[in-house]
């Protein structure tokens, strides 16, 4: 089993994943510093590249971050995990902040 360098928080948020033939809406499961994975009947097949769209309590803007499929089913639980790519400083500061403040939101 692949072991995680970023602890998950579980959340539960819109989210988009933008691709070349459109968009689909999702909500998250579980979001890291390394990636998050997302709730769908129709996971995508691994290897595929997508950006991640979603809105954090603090922007008005959504967050795009450019992700790749590292795996993908439909049993137990149909889903697939996304790793993030080319994370740019800036959206790892609202990845940090946003998950501080899911965790804040738990006590």
């Amino acid at each position: 089993m692949e072991e995680r360098t970023c602890k998950r928080k579980t959340v539960e948020v819109g989210c988009w994943l933008v691709e070349l033939d459109g968009a689909s809406c999702f909500h998250t499961f579980d979001l890291s510093e390394g990636g998050v994975c997302v709730n769908t009947d129709e996971p995508l097949p691994v290897g595929r590249i997508v950006t991640l769209q979603f809105f954090t309590p603090k922007g008005a803007a959504p967050v795009s971050i450019s992700a790749e499929v590292v795996w993908s089913r439909l049993e137990p639980t149909a889903g697939m995990g996304l790793r993030f790519t080319d994370l740019d400083p800036k959206a790892l500061q609202v990845i940090k902040e946003f998950t501080a403040i899911l965790e804040q939101r738990r006590k």
